[in-house]
């Protein structure tokens, strides 16, 4: 066995050891998240508002939800995406999970393999298993199958369309583009393509059937303001919750004022967008590259995040494991760590301190199979290190446990049945207690931006001048001139 297959097993037995550790569910719907694009399809339907309280009806049926209580989770997919939800609600619950199963499955695959192909430019046998060895370390896309969250397909999309792209399909692309349109908030990565005509073509054709599908699935509803209006709604509701891993969520469990939280991460988005815009515009980086970026730096400027939102971040981790050397490298293993360490889950679990380490020491371990061996023993130390950092960051978990939906409602909670589905949502989680302001909750959430940003710093240094590498590749050859002996 030769180092790098050395090392690889390790990371399989130490995601084994963090499988093994993992603490039990607590029950309830399998993919709780599909629960809500199920009902809403359903609700659609039959000319149900599948923004509004109606979508209750439906979810209390699905096997697992507690009916006895109001436990509604709220729908705020994009209106085009609704034929989708109702071809699947027409299944029984089992059969539409199995199919939504499967989905996750291949999308999990497409975000790991399309990855590895952008990054590296190659999917031999060795490559890719350490590649999906790593991304079953990676919290964000294992928390997105779980929950059966729409944001993993919509990374796959993003992923996939440049490689579309690259062998001209358009009308795939297009297609692609839409799906990524599915989680509105990650499909904005695939603006940094645009230098590029076709990309133009396929976001031009994806933003027009969004739209249109959008306006005649809202015909009868209110239309798409009324759309626009729940997301404000929405968004509104969920804004203090510790679940939001946001700059202004961190600000706000930091203790500022809600007022100041948002104009700290308003500054900061601001800033992101205009150093990342100048990156894709300045020509030193090429178009796959300015993507890379994108999908790095993306998180610190979002203003709605949860944990499977930065699964866009699988993408630039490869890309910086393959690219990056000395300094650079250390530093792009360490926020690697930092984004695929399920933080939250040390204050939600208490007794899950062993598994985010195993995971921590498999991420590691994965990332130095993935590189020369000269590199190898940095990735590993660092991983030592973040499993010692997480060891000491958990130790406050026991008395700062965090509530998880809706496993801490009362038993009998039950909202007015005026009140707007925002406002429920709101209720559920104060009454969960996950609105309660904990420095410790907003520190735990700190590690995961933080990685994206040193993430996105390391990939900027270490893919300047791509661009000209790439106009160099394209370049056409002279000849050497043979000259006759004499």
């Amino acid at each position: 066995m030769n180092g790098r297959a050395l090392l690889l097993a390790l990371a399989v037995a130490f995601l084994g050891l963090g499988f093994f550790a993992r603490t039990p569910d607590t029950g309830g719907v399998a993919l709780r998240d599909f629960e809500a694009y199920y009902a809403a399809g359903s609700t659609w339907r039959y000319h149900g508002d599948p923004y509004g309280r109606e979508v209750w009806r439906a979810e209390r049926q699905i096997p697992g939800v507690v009916a006895t209580r109001d436990e509604l989770l709220p729908f705020v997919g994009p209106p085009f995406g609704l034929p989708l939800w109702d071809a699947l609600s027409r299944l029984p619950w089992s059969w539409a999970a199995g199919v939504w199963h499967g989905v996750m499955l291949l999308s999990f695959a497409a975000v790991v393999l399309g990855s590895l192909r952008l990054a590296a430019g190659k999917l031999d046998a060795f490559e890719a298993c350490a590649a999906l060895v790593l991304g079953a370390t990676f919290a964000p896309l294992t928390s997105g199958a779980a929950l059966g969250q729409v944001a993993l397909p919509a990374c796959a999309a993003v992923i996939v369309t440049p490689l579309l792209l690259r062998v001209r399909f358009a009308y795939a692309a297009t297609f692609g583009a839409l799906v990524a349109a599915l989680q509105p908030n990650l499909a904005i990565a695939l603006v940094a393509r645009l230098r590029e005509t076709r990309s133009w073509i396929a976001a031009a054709s994806a933003l027009a059937l969004a739209l249109g599908g959008s306006a005649v699935a809202m015909a009868s509803i209110g239309g798409i303001g009324h759309y626009l209006a729940v997301l404000r709604d929405h968004s509104s509701a969920e804004r203090d919750a510790a679940i939001q891993t946001t700059v202004a969520g961190v600000a706000y469990g930091l203790g500022a004022s809600p007022h100041a939280a948002e104009i700290v991460a308003g500054c900061i988005a601001l800033a992101v967008v205009i150093a990342l815009g100048w990156q894709c515009l300045c020509g030193r980086y090429a178009p796959g590259d300015c993507l890379v970026l994108a999908c790095a730096a993306l998180p610190l400027a979002l203003p709605f995040a949860h944990e499977h939102d930065f699964n866009l971040a699988f993408l630039p981790a490869l890309a910086v494991a393959y690219r990056a050397t000395g300094i650079a490298r250390l530093v792009g293993v360490g926020a690697t760590i930092g984004i695929a360490v399920d933080w939250l889950g040390l204050a939600q679990r208490p007794g899950s301190t062993i598994e985010a380490c195993a995971f921590a020491l498999a991420t590691g371990f994965a990332l130095a199979s993935l590189t020369p061996r000269r590199s190898a023993a940095s990735s590993v130390a660092i991983a030592f290190a973040a499993g010692v950092c997480i060891a000491l960051v958990a130790i406050p978990a026991a008395t700062h446990q965090l509530p998880t939906w809706p496993d801490h409602l009362p038993a009998t909670f039950s909202v007015p049945r005026a009140m707007p589905a925002p406002d429920v949502w709101h209720a559920e989680q104060a009454a969960a207690g996950i609105t309660a302001r904990d420095p410790y909750w907003a520190l735990l959430r700190v590690f995961a931006l933080a990685g994206s940003a040193l993430l996105w710093g390391v990939a900027s240094v270490v893919l300047s001048g791509s661009a000209n590498s790439e106009r160099l590749s394209t370049l056409p050859r002279r000849r050497a001139t043979v000259y006759p002996s004499s």
